[in-house]
């Protein structure tokens, strides 16, 4: 093998590996301790922090929209490179000076740590793309500590580091600027900023300024995970639309999406389906695939979207996917519906449907115009409500297509086959005529030729009585909604 070739091999490798290590967190360097007895037992490492950091030498700066994107590289001999993407909530701090910066005043040849939430759901591609929580700019001029962690009540950070000796000139601020006493920091994830320290273990410093970061425990605003390109080239195979699409920076990253007749494809302005055929190179388009969908770490990454949006060039229209509270506010609070006579409710399949039905879906909003409050306000010419199926579920519908049967206009489906596809232990007592469904702290018994079931204690009944077919229990199909929710 040429040198060359090595090199390209070797890169190629790293790529992967490091995009590889974003997406499991760095686990590999959580310890592991091994209890002093017969009985091997793994102690779990400490949660220290929410965050995982990132860092390296800001080498590109691009403005699109209200977002920034930087391009950082490691300081390494073979730098790895990270896309940064900051929005109006990504907090940026000054480590000397500690003052809050505007995302606008980012420069090349920076120093900077990312941190961003260990449990985001990440794209698996190569150089990953990072939206983070918080960025801390290194000042060159003055000089500056930052520690981010968990801290317990007696301000200790949780991997046993730093202890804090809060002052009167200690500063204690909310991520929103807000100001905080002292008990409003305990147990909490904290940005200290400090210049120095004792050299005791843990080392003792009293903090200049504290700023306690907001709860990460994610709320689930959406099932899908976004991906924004130009088509660049487009093949078919098998009824199927092959798009390339590269994403609008200066170092692009590549992605290939199959697109099926299951896929959902509408214009952004003139809200219509579109057509398979319709696709053409040079087109814009958003991406929408389930973020629980299991990905293959290659690259380009290869993805099936459950919904794609065309950029229409001619109509203005503006798209917002996410799931909505029973008043119609958007999960991430920034989109109220106000639903009128003259918008058009429809199912996936297009089929008119009542504003009752909206509730619990995803929904895919159209919209031209909205208020400048906040939350943004809205009336929407259109509302596509999807009808979320996991993973697993999908698989169960899989299994229902290929067995089931009608008994007094109900669908009768095989027990055993579908609780096991989601996880639950089936056990069967023929002397009783029973079959016991177990997961977790949940028990379902099923008993043949009975309307009534019980679920832990509780008395439910199925639409039809289980029935016995080809040696299978068969139940009606609304048992799923229970066996889903566990």
């Amino acid at each position: 093998m040429s040198g060359k070739k090595r090199s390209d091999t070797m890169k190629k490798i790293s790529i992967f590996t490091v995009a590889l290590l974003l997406m499991v967190g760095f686990n590999f360097h959580q310890p592991v301790a091994k209890a002093q007895s017969e009985e091997e037992s793994i102690v779990k490492p400490k949660d220290t922090s929410n965050f995982i950091k990132t860092s390296g030498i800001i080498t590109d700066v691009v403005k699109q929209d209200e977002t920034i994107t930087l391009t950082v590289k490691t300081e390494e001999k073979e730098p790895q490179t990270t896309i940064l993407k900051l929005t109006e909530d990504t907090l940026i701090f000054n480590s000397g000076t500690t003052k809050a910066l505007k995302k606008e005043t980012f420069q090349k040849g920076q120093k900077v740590d990312a941190y961003y939430g260990k449990n985001k759901p990440m794209l698996a591609i190569y150089p990953p793309q990072i939206s983070p929580e918080l960025v801390i700019v290194h000042d060159a001029e003055k000089f500056g500590n930052v520690k981010i962690s968990k801290f317990d009540n007696k301000f200790v950070s949780l991997d046993n580091d730093l202890k804090l000796n809060i002052g009167k000139e200690t500063i204690i601020i909310s991520g929103k600027g807000e100001k905080l006493d002292q008990k409003d920091i305990a147990g909490k994830e904290l940005v200290v900023f400090y210049t120095v320290s004792t050299r005791s273990i843990p080392a003792q410093t009293t903090p200049s300024k504290v700023v306690v970061m907001d709860d990460l425990s994610p709320q689930d605003t959406t099932n899908f995970m976004e991906s924004t390109g130009i088509i660049k080239s487009i093949a078919s195979k098998d009824g199927k639309a092959i798009l390339t699409v590269d994403t609008e920076e200066k170092e692009p990253i590549t992605t290939i999406f199959t697109i099926t007749n299951d896929t959902l494809v509408f214009n952004s302005g003139t809200t219509k389906t579109v057509k398979i055929e319709s696709f053409k190179k040079g087109q814009r388009i958003d991406a929408y695939y389930d973020k629980n969908k299991p990905m293959i770490l290659i690259y380009p990454a290869q993805i099936t979207p459950e919904l794609i949006i065309v950029h229409d060039e001619e109509q203005v229209g503006s798209v917002k996917v996410s799931k909505f509270d029973d008043k119609f506010l958007s999960l991430d609070k920034e989109l109220k519906l106000n639903i009128g006579k003259e918008t058009l409710l429809v199912n996936e399949k297009g089929e008119k449907i009542k504003q009752e039905d909206l509730n619990g879906k995803e929904l895919v909003v159209f919209y031209t115009i909205t208020t400048m409050s906040i939350p943004a306000q809205t009336p929407p010419t259109k509302i596509v409500a999807i009808n979320y199926l996991s993973p697993e579920m999908k698989e169960v519908q899989k299994i229902i297509e290929k067995d089931h049967f009608m008994k007094n206009g109900v669908k009768m489906i095989p027990l055993r086959k579908v609780a096991e596809q989601l996880g639950y232990e089936v056990k069967t007592n023929s002397k009783r005529f029973s079959t016991t469904l177990s997961l977790g702290n949940s028990t379902i018994q099923v008993t043949r030729g009975k309307k009534t079931y019980s679920y832990n204690k509780s008395i439910q009944q199925f639409k039809e009585k289980p029935v016995l077919k080809n040696n299978k229990i068969y139940v009606s199909e609304d048992i799923l909604e229970l066996l889903n929710q566990q």
